[in-house]
């Protein structure tokens, strides 16, 4: 009866939310329109990790059951937390061992329960049921798509997290071979890579990149909040319950206490705070939408202004994500209609409205997730057709001129004929001239 008490009221009461998504200071964003890649242009996925709730957090009890709340919280710290007293909790020393703590409230802020790191249960699930799931990394996107893209994304994380212990490197070139290739072999064993070998090389690189980034961010948020609520001897010592205080030691050490760091991390969070666009991709990246896109409509590219649309209006609210997002659109809508009106235009590439509606950015198409070396691709076959029929046009027009002067030169060399027989009559009848 109890037990069941108890399970009603955390189901009522124990209510978890998303982890905020917030620009990463220490991330290189991927070759993508928004940076996701990708993308994600795609994060990481996230699951719920359990964390202690303050009675104050929770909503009002039903006068039926006033102190069902404050029973179950009062478990969970009792199974979870020491009860130090009072004289010696306020002498406590720091201790490099993670504690499983609620923090106070800042500035009047609840800190509310988020989701913790993924992982991969579900993933693993799939491959003991079908084996290697398959990833197609085609050169157009030099980036993973299909279905099992995401589990892709989601594996790699996992294994970042769990094998990679010195996270304070500067980039996922600096991890050491030794760490990098059973990462590398143990993502060949699960999953089948199809495509280029260099390709599928550098896209597994830029995924593992991107996973140590974003677990390096998360680690940081909670470093700072650490550190505003506890002081910053205490965060560099304690890091959080689940926290390898290893990673902790080597992110405290190599970034987060080093001025160099700081510097640039807080440029490029000046950097970032200038751009007013977002996107809704979620787990499926922009490579994976346009590959599906290209799949459904016979390998032709999709229209960039559909595909910002799609990762930029939410249809359940009929509303942008933001008014800058909304003014990109129109701005492209125009400049395609206004380019095709011209007399004798000829459509205008999807790469070249991306750049004018977008801005150009080097080696990448954006809105569409393509890599630029292989852009030539992004023209689609209606302006393909387009273009041999003027070519056709032109070789007819050639053909007529040429038959055109074919004929005039007969007229000509009929003409001469002519005089040169006018001549020589005139010769056989005494005039000369």
């Amino acid at each position: 009866m109890m037990g069941s008490a108890r399970h009603q009221c955390a189901n009522d009461n124990g209510k978890r939310g998303r982890a905020d998504q917030v620009d990463d200071p220490d991330y290189i964003l991927p070759n993508d329109e928004d940076g996701h890649g990708y993308n994600s242009e795609s994060d990481d996925s996230f699951e719920q990790e359990d964390i202690e709730i303050r009675p104050s957090d929770l909503p009002a009890q039903s006068h039926t059951d006033p102190q069902c709340g404050a029973t179950l919280i009062s478990e969970r710290v009792t199974r979870s937390t020491p009860h130090p007293s009072m004289e010696s909790q306020a002498s406590l020393p720091p201790i490099a061992q993670p504690q499983n703590e609620v923090l106070p409230e800042n500035n009047g802020e609840i800190n509310r329960p988020t989701r913790g790191p993924t992982r991969g249960i579900q993933a693993q699930g799939l491959i003991d049921k079908q084996g290697k799931l398959p990833v197609p990394i085609p050169q157009l996107f030099r980036a993973p798509v299909g279905k099992h893209a995401a589990q892709l994304a989601s594996r790699i994380g996992v294994e970042v997290r769990t094998h990679v212990i010195d996270v304070g490197v500067p980039r996922w070139k600096a991890i050491d071979e030794s760490v990098k290739a059973p990462i590398l072999q143990r993502i060949m064993d699960k999953f089948d890579l199809q495509g280029d070998p260099i390709d599928v090389e550098k896209a597994v690189a830029t995924q593992c990149g991107q996973r140590l980034s974003n677990h390096n961010f998360v680690l940081h948020k909670k470093y700072k909040k650490l550190k505003e609520t506890r002081g910053e001897e205490y965060a560099r010592n304690n890091p959080p319950a689940g926290v390898n205080p290893e990673q902790w030691t080597s992110l405290v050490t190599k970034k987060w206490t080093v001025p160099k760091w700081l510097e640039r991390s807080g440029k490029n969070t000046s950097n970032r705070s200038w751009s007013k666009t977002k996107h809704r991709c979620g787990s499926k990246s922009l490579p994976v939408r346009v590959a599906a896109a290209m799949h459904d409509n016979g390998g032709v590219v999709p229209a960039v202004t559909e595909m910002y649309k799609d990762t930029h209006f939410n249809k359940d609210t009929q509303k942008w994500i933001s008014s800058e997002s909304e003014v990109l659109y129109d701005k492209m809508v125009r400049i395609e209609i206004e380019h095709n009106e011209q007399e004798g235009a000829i459509p205008i590439t999807q790469e070249e409205l991306s750049v004018k509606g977008l801005k150009a950015k080097s080696g990448y198409v954006k809105g569409l997730g393509i890599r630029h070396s292989s852009s030539i691709r992004t023209v689609n076959r209606e302006y393909v057709t387009h273009l041999e029929g003027k070519v056709q046009e032109q070789a007819e027009k050639i053909q007529e001129q040429a038959k055109g002067i074919e004929a005039a030169n007969y007229k000509i060399e009929e003409q001469g004929k002519t005089l040169a027989s006018v001549m020589a009559f005139l010769k056989q009848q005494g005039f000369t001239g």
